[in-house]
């Protein structure tokens, strides 16, 4: 499918400069994981106000999924996220 701009809101965006911001992306379309990392899904993720290390829920009400991913990289006004590790 295909990311949704309007579905990405950033929720905490903490005064630290070393502490992560959280986002949440409502993942309408249920976007597989393989899709969600894929290179640069966040087209404007930078534009946002991601940048490396921050983290992302990836949420959807219908499926119901729920999928934490941190920000790996950006890319111009992309950003490309990664699954996080269980811990």
């Amino acid at each position: 499918m295909a990311y949704k701009s309007d579905n990405l809101a950033m929720v905490i965006n903490p005064t630290s400069g070393a502490l992560p911001r959280l986002f949440i992306y409502y993942n309408e379309d249920a976007d597989s994981n393989a899709t969600i990392i894929g290179a640069s899904f966040f087209t404007n993720g930078v534009t946002m106000g991601m940048r490396k290390g921050d983290l992302v829920d990836a949420v959807n009400v219908a499926t119901p999924k729920h999928t934490r991913y941190q920000v790996l990289s950006t890319s111009g006004a992309a950003a490309t996220v990664q699954a996080v590790a269980a811990v």
